[in-house]
């Protein structure tokens, strides 16, 4: 009888750890609606399996995967050299995998009537070089540019892609949120941020401005023809980092978030898949 009872506690505890499987995910604030949405709709396939999610930037899930508190980082950016080097110094080898693919789109509150800017021109907004929207073709209005904090992959992203590692504007003002950019944004009639697409899209109160690649070159919206195509100059992938290859219930995870379904999610969220669906 005691035989019988230690066997069925072993399958009891057996079972309950089963169902209590978590994976982590911590990282990109440009990826944490998309994260969420990822998590809540696999814990209707697979219920036995829990996926916490945490953002902060893409700095902070990179810095709890060098430090093997996270099973999967979400990057907005691709890790530098000198991250993967401390990972690996730690025993942890980054596996990029890329999950999705995004527009970095351009956003000025709703009244402004500027069209279209450049390249050159977003550039010079953010360094601090013009400063009004008279020097853009637009009304006689100061300029009042909000960016991501420091912690954010998409920071590293735009200096790196768009201000080409030029130093910021002495009046750019630095948010921990790209929600708070695009609140920021809508209550500013001189405001311009920037970050994830999916943000901005279906909000009255701001407008995506498309981006011309150089002078003389037609505008182009982040639309997913322009980003799917690459024709519109400010795209990237969005990452997820893991110890090596996956395995296990993140692996099973991972290939969810790249099948059919996961992928229609993302588009969903207002990125877009990495094949068209």
């Amino acid at each position: 009888m005691k035989k019988h009872w230690l066997t069925v506690l072993l399958a009891t505890i057996a079972v309950a750890s089963v169902s209590a499987q978590q994976i982590s995910v911590k990282g990109s604030d440009t990826m944490l609606i998309l994260n969420q949405r990822w998590a809540e709709e696999y814990s209707k396939v697979k219920p036995s399996v829990g996926v916490a999610v945490t953002g902060g930037g893409s700095s902070i899930g990179i810095n709890a995967f060098i430090n093997g508190v996270t099973d999967i980082c979400a990057a907005s950016r691709p890790m530098r050299k000198s991250e993967v080097d401390r990972a690996r110094s730690r025993g942890s080898i980054a596996n990029e995998i890329p999950v999705a693919i995004d527009g970095l789109a351009i956003v000025v509150n709703a009244s402004n009537p500027i069209r279209s800017l450049t390249m050159d021109q977003v550039r010079r907004i953010f360094i601090g070089e013009i400063t009004n929207w008279n020097q853009v073709g637009g009304p006689n209005l100061p300029i009042v540019t909000f960016s991501r904090d420091s912690n954010s992959g998409t920071y590293g992203f735009f200096q790196q892609n768009v201000l080409l590692n030029r130093n910021w504007g002495k009046g750019v003002r630095f948010l921990p949120a790209t929600s708070e950019i695009a609140r920021e944004v809508a209550r500013t009639p001189g405001g311009v941020g920037y970050g994830g697409v999916a943000y901005f899209k279906n909000k009255p109160s701001l407008k995506i401005v498309p981006i011309a690649p150089r002078d003389g070159v037609d505008p182009i919206p982040p639309d997913e023809e322009n980003v799917r195509a690459k024709r519109y100059p400010i795209w990237r992938y969005l990452y997820y980092y893991t110890n090596g290859k996956p395995k296990g219930a993140v692996a099973d995870y991972i290939n969810w978030v790249l099948s059919p379904a996961g992928q229609r999610i993302a588009e969903e969220v207002g990125y877009y898949s990495l094949k068209p669906l």
